[in-house]
């Protein structure tokens, strides 16, 4: 995980919703660092792995794929 889940957590912290987007492989690495962080009920969206190494045109496909997911997490989550 990135140092975007620390960044999540001030998020939350001043009010902000945040959703993290996962890879498959990383969703429960990603649980687990959110719930160190004090942010145990994190949304984390999880898409199909791989990602970054797709042609730009199946990036956006997935990342078109995830919207209403990313968009429920971001306004059904407990904040």
């Amino acid at each position: 995980m990135s140092c975007s889940l620390h960044d999540m957590a001030q998020m939350e912290r001043v009010g902000i919703p945040t959703a993290a987007i996962c890879t498959s492989g990383f969703v429960n690495a990603g649980m687990k660092q959110a719930a160190m962080l004090g942010i145990p009920d994190l949304p984390i969206v999880d898409i199909p792995f791989p990602f970054a190494s797709l042609p730009p045109e199946q990036a956006r496909m997935r990342g078109a794929d995830a919207f209403d997911s990313i968009v429920a997490a971001l306004t059904t989550s407990p904040h």
